[in-house]
């Protein structure tokens, strides 16, 4: 994933996590999980906290990345075991950019977990919503 791909998604859950005012430990943790698996260090990360994208240009991320940017807002949004109106509407209005049907949603968040993966289970959501093509 390019630097830019990288800043869209972490940008993305930064907006996620800011919906209730506050970023709070654990949420900020998953975020520096993510970027740090993609290869950012830690001074990048700051910066993206510090100065997330306000426009994202969803065209350029590849179905895979947009997949995985969908789950790691559901996951994002469950990890602080609060979620609100908000958080839901913005991930039902990402889903939507990133060319998802809200029941995309709806599918993920009844499997996702807040400290577990069920990777068979995400595996079919993904092929579920893999754009034919």
């Amino acid at each position: 994933m390019s630097k830019q791909k990288d800043k869209s998604q972490i940008s993305i859950l930064i907006h996620l996590a800011s919906m209730d005012g506050d970023i709070d430990d654990t949420e900020k943790e998953l975020i520096s999980r993510i970027g740090m698996a993609h290869g950012l260090s830690e001074e990048e990360l700051q910066e993206y906290f510090d100065h997330p994208l306000e426009k994202i240009d969803f065209s350029k991320l590849s179905e895979d990345e947009s997949f995985d940017t969908l789950y790691n807002l559901v996951h994002l949004m469950k990890v602080d075991g609060k979620i609100f109106d908000e958080e839901i509407s913005y991930c039902m209005n990402m889903a939507k950019k990133l060319g998802y049907p809200l029941e995309a949603v709806m599918d993920l968040y009844s499997q996702v977990h807040a400290n577990v993966k069920l990777k068979s289970e995400i595996q079919k959501i993904k092929r579920k919503y893999h754009k034919k093509g």
